[in-house]
């Protein structure tokens, strides 16, 4: 028996091609640091960006955890000002378009154990904040509507 789905809008015309806004970009860094809320600023290692749609990007901080857990994310979420792209995409590899500025809508954090599974839910928390990208530098600052604020800088 064959079931085919059909869903309104979800196809493309001929002419259409499929978007290739949405991947990402991992790159080490040469110095890092980011904190979250009142905690003593920690080392990471790794910058992700990701992007999903064209102008919303997604910085992740990536560093090493304490006692069972071995990798911690700190993650800022924006879109990009000035209506910039952000990241070029092409099939799912991209290459950073900057400097660039983002407008922080949301900051997380989630641990994960040795085996590469989550330690707990994430903690995400509604923000207002920026993301600045320049050349070999990375700088992130947001704050939360209860007062918490987070702070992450690289240099890549």
């Amino acid at each position: 028996m064959l079931l085919t789905l059909v869903l309104p809008g979800a196809g493309l015309r001929a002419q259409e091609k499929p978007s290739s806004d949405f991947g990402r970009v991992q790159r080490s860094t040469r110095s890092c640091e980011r904190n979250l809320a009142e905690a003593s600023p920690g080392p990471c290692s790794e910058l992700r960006f990701e992007q999903n749609q064209q102008g919303l990007l997604t910085i992740r901080f990536v560093g090493p955890g304490s006692g069972e857990i071995t990798t911690n994310l700190v993650t800022f979420v924006g879109v990009v000002k000035g209506g910039a792209a952000g990241m070029r995409c092409s099939e799912g590899r991209c290459r950073l378009e900057g400097p660039l500025s983002t407008e922080i809508s949301s900051v997380s954090e989630l641990s994960y154990d040795q085996r590469g599974l989550p330690t707990s839910l994430p903690n995400a928390w509604p923000a207002d904040g920026t993301c600045r990208v320049e050349k070999n530098d990375v700088r992130c600052e947001a704050r939360a509507l209860t007062g918490e604020r987070w702070a992450a800088s690289a240099e890549l």
